[in-house]
């Protein structure tokens, strides 16, 4: 059996989480959530982002992206953000500077 992990938003994520109205995208953006926490290590980012991994989705026609870092001894994701694709690897960079 596969250990799940939990997730944790940032204050930054939790506020762009709190920012949305469109219930089905939040839903969606949950079930990503669950998805990072059963198989926290799918996607990992290089260059400027070594150590952010990512996650996403579409959802009517756009992609959705959620960044994160993985605390393997604690067994935890530590969400930075979530957001539509465009622009979004910007704004982590911006963000992690």
């Amino acid at each position: 059996m596969r250990t799940m992990y939990k997730a944790v938003l940032l204050p930054r994520a939790e506020k762009q989480l709190r920012k949305l109205r469109d219930q089905q995208l939040i839903r969606e953006f949950r079930e990503c959530l669950r998805e990072v926490c059963e198989q926290p290590f799918r996607r990992s980012k290089v260059g400027d982002l070594q150590g952010v991994w990512a996650h996403g989705f579409s959802y009517r026609c756009t992609s959705y992206r959620v960044a994160y870092f993985i605390d393997r001894e604690e067994q935890t994701v530590y969400v930075i953000g979530l957001g539509s694709h465009e622009g979004f690897w910007e704004e982590i960079k911006r963000y992690l500077k």
